[in-house]
């Protein structure tokens, strides 16, 4: 941000450094000057006086005695080539948000502005914003802007400083369509979210379209300004939602054919249902996988199977440790709507009785607990209950289809119901390991 417009004046004796203002100038003197000392003797192996100046003088100086000096424009930084749809996996997860962002693109998408996609890290936000943009500039003539909160907010408080306001706010509110990933970013910083709030306000009545992007519904986000927080709310809120297997199983494969990895469809099974939580841990576990291929195929076996992504996750340190018996009650009490109080009860109904199953298998899978431990856990009277639970969900998992029809539940596919938990579970432990170190 200090350096994209500044510019090196070189000759034998001396290095000048022109900045585009003041501020900036004053900015490189505090903060860079060592460096630039360690950069000039490293690049001149000698000490070579430098100075550092802006703009406005060096016009006034220039036009005096001394000579004009050869001059270095600094390259400046390529910006990053922004994601587009064509690489985006849609799924029941993301499909509103999907749908979405592309009607926003067109002229008549002013009808959903602001639009507001909001979910957990990792699930695809910023993929949606930035293809949005991208889509926009190219089937459109639109002005269009995409920036991070904490860019906008950064942009804001040097405008401050240099009392640049005019210049600041004419990059945002002359636009056809704005784009702001990490909104929750300006939680507790009211300055901003005052300009932010007059941003949106100033480029909606000009009747140009609205993106956000934020990990929490702006209604959830503490010290959120609560008039900004409704003006965010104005328009179409999409949540895109944790993959489900059947997308995850999808952006494995794309991953996958990008790398040039060759992999069966039961690896790619074993793989989607250890990385439940996020797209950026499937990547992570698809680089593992390709970063360790070479050791873990052979020349004469050159796809990669179950038993090599099982060799590969064997690589992978456990997500958390030790799991409580607790952690899986409550998450699964959550995932089924109820409270933990009714598996540990002595109902029998069937909704019931197959979470309470669902928790005995995980406490199984999960603990060390013995049969007779985790009816204790659990509140049954004897370990056959126990016992009796984990193999009936045991005999679902191992056959070809995994849905099964609960009542008050509807249709259930067990298999992706015990992955999800057993993320959520090995997650809130982590929380509870991290809490502790603290």
């Amino acid at each position: 941000m200090w350096f994209s417009s500044t510019t090196v004046e070189c000759d034998d004796e001396s290095i000048k450094i022109v900045a585009a203002t003041k501020l900036a100038a004053s900015w490189i003197t505090d903060r860079f000057t060592p460096a630039i000392q360690d950069a000039v003797k490293h690049t001149c192996g000698r000490d070579v006086s430098f100075y550092i100046s802006y703009t406005e003088t060096t016009q006034s100086q220039e036009t005096r005695n001394s000579p004009k000096l050869p001059s270095y424009t600094a390259p400046k930084a390529r910006s990053k080539k922004l994601l587009t749809f064509d690489d985006f996996i849609v799924g029941s997860c993301n499909q509103l948000a999907c749908a979405a962002a592309k009607q926003i693109t067109q002229e008549d998408g002013r009808s959903i502005s602001p639009l507001l996609i909001h979910g957990a890290c990792g699930v695809g936000k910023t993929h949606i914003l930035q293809a949005i943009c991208s889509m926009a500039s190219k089937t459109t003539k639109s002005k269009v802007r995409y920036v991070t909160a904490e860019q906008f907010t950064n942009e804001f408080i040097a405008s401050s400083r240099s009392g640049e306001f005019s210049r600041f706010r004419a990059r945002y509110r002359n636009l056809d369509l704005l784009a702001i990933d990490d909104v929750h970013f300006v939680s507790n910083k009211m300055k901003t979210q005052e300009e932010l709030l007059h941003t949106l306000d100033a480029v909606g009545l000009r009747g140009a379209r609205l993106v956000l992007a934020s990990d929490e519904e702006p209604r959830h986000i503490r010290r959120l300004n609560q008039a900004l927080a409704n003006r965010l709310v104005a328009g179409l809120i999409a949540e895109i939602q944790r993959p489900d297997r059947e997308t995850r199983c999808n952006i494995i494969k794309k991953l996958a054919n990008q790398h040039s990895i060759s992999i069966t469809d039961g690896a790619i099974d074993q793989l989607a249902s250890q990385a439940v939580g996020s797209v950026r841990e499937i990547e992570g576990k698809v680089t593992r996988l390709r970063a360790i291929a070479s050791l873990l195929i052979t020349n004469e076996k050159t796809i990669i199977d179950v038993d090599a992504v099982n060799r590969l996750l064997r690589t992978i340190p456990p997500t958390s440790l030790p799991i409580r018996v607790h952690h899986i009650l409550e998450a699964t009490a959550t995932r089924a709507g109820l409270s933990t109080n009714d598996l540990k009860g002595a109902s029998r109904a069937s909704n019931i009785v197959f979470w309470r199953s669902i928790a005995s298998y995980l406490g199984r899978n999960l603990t060390s607990l013995s049969f007779q431990e985790l009816a204790d856990a659990i509140g049954r009277k004897n370990h056959s209950t126990v016992h009796a639970a984990v193999k009936r969900v045991t005999e679902i998992l191992h056959q070809p289809d995994t849905l099964v029809k609960i009542k008050n539940s509807g249709t259930i596919d067990v298999k992706e119901v015990i992955d999800q938990l057993t993320w959520a579970v090995r997650s809130k432990a982590n929380e509870c390991a991290k809490e502790r170190r603290l």
